[in-house]
C-alpha cells in the first residue's frame, strides 16, 4: 500500500471533520424537534460523524507505520460507514 492513498484520505479526512461538523449542528438542531425514543442515541450519533473522520485521519497513518494494511483499510471505511448508517436512522426517525 502506498503513502498516496493515506495523503487523499488525510485530506478527505479534514474536509470530512469539516462537513461533519457542519452536518452535526444541523442535526442537532432537527433531532430537538424530533418526538422519538431514540433522540438521545441520534444526538450522541451526530457528534461522532466529525469525530469518525478524526480517527479515520490519524488512525489509518497509525496502522500504516505498524504494516497493518488490512487495518488502513477499515480505517479509511469506517467513517462512510458510520455516516451512512446515521444518515439512515435519520431517515427512518424523519418517517416516525
Amino acid at each position: 500500500m502506498s503513502s498516496t492513498i493515506l495523503w487523499v484520505n488525510t485530506v478527505v479526512s479534514l474536509i470530512g471533520v469539516g462537513l461533519g461538523a457542519f452536518l452535526a449542528v444541523g442535526s442537532v438542531i432537527s433531532i430537538a424537534n424530533m418526538q422519538v425514543s431514540w433522540a438521545g442515541l441520534l444526538l450522541i450519533m451526530a457528534i461522532g460523524v466529525p469525530i469518525t473522520f478524526v480517527i479515520s485521519g490519524i488512525g489509518a497513518w497509525w496502522a500504516y507505520s505498524a504494516s497493518a494494511t488490512k487495518l488502513v483499510t477499515y480505517l479509511i471505511a469506517f467513517p462512510w460507514i458510520y455516516l451512512t448508517a446515521f444518515v439512515v436512522v435519520m431517515l427512518v426517525s424523519l418517517k416516525q
